[in-house]
């Protein structure tokens, strides 16, 4: 039996024209036109893989769903599960941009559509919604002075040692960073 595939991420590649050198005014901007709080910018190094992507979505729409969050908004809870820590500021350093950094993800982190009688998750969202998300990342892409990434989220050496778990194997780093994801709620 074939594994499931996983469906494609709401998940955007933004390719800096120049490394970041105010991210503060990125992010400031990005807060300004970005259309909800369900859309999150991230630093590209954080996002392993869209396993990685929907495992740290479904536990934050999870709280969200149960009134467990430890953020008091979607975005911050999912960089703060993405981050593995409890600390919001701490996940912000983390997973947030920086100076130097080079590209990013913006991400959309879909409502979830409920839970069956076990407790798992019915399905992954519908992408019925994807041209409209399309438009408004591209919409963003322009404020942010970059150009869209056809690339797809991958593992990335520098992404283990910014999260904080520190260096390990390149073909375990996606294991490592789901693994350090499920650790932000003990």
């Amino acid at each position: 039996m074939e594994p499931a595939q996983i469906p494609w991420f709401p998940a955007w590649g933004i390719d800096f024209f120049q490394p970041v050198s105010d991210s503060k005014k990125i992010i400031e901007t990005w807060l300004e036109i970005r259309p909800s709080e369900r859309w999150v910018m991230i630093s590209g190094t954080v996002a392993a893989s869209e396993r990685h992507l929907w495992a740290v979505w479904a536990q934050a729409t999870r709280n969200e769903e149960y009134g467990k969050m430890v953020a008091r908004t979607i975005d911050a809870e999912f960089i703060r599960i993405l981050s593995g820590t409890h600390q919001i500021r701490v996940a912000f350093e983390r997973a947030g941009i920086r100076n130097g950094d080079e590209f990013s993800w913006i991400l959309y982190l879909p409502k979830h559509p409920g839970f069956d009688e076990f407790g798992q998750s019915i399905i992954y969202p519908s992408n019925a919604d994807n041209l409209e998300l399309e438009k408004q990342a591209s919409q963003a892409m322009t404020w942010l002075d970059g150009d869209l990434l056809t690339a797809r989220p991958t593992p990335h050496s520098d992404g283990p040692i910014r999260l904080g778990i520190g260096e390990t194997i390149f073909e375990k780093i996606e294991t490592t960073m789901i693994t350090h994801a499920a650790a932000a709620n003990l």
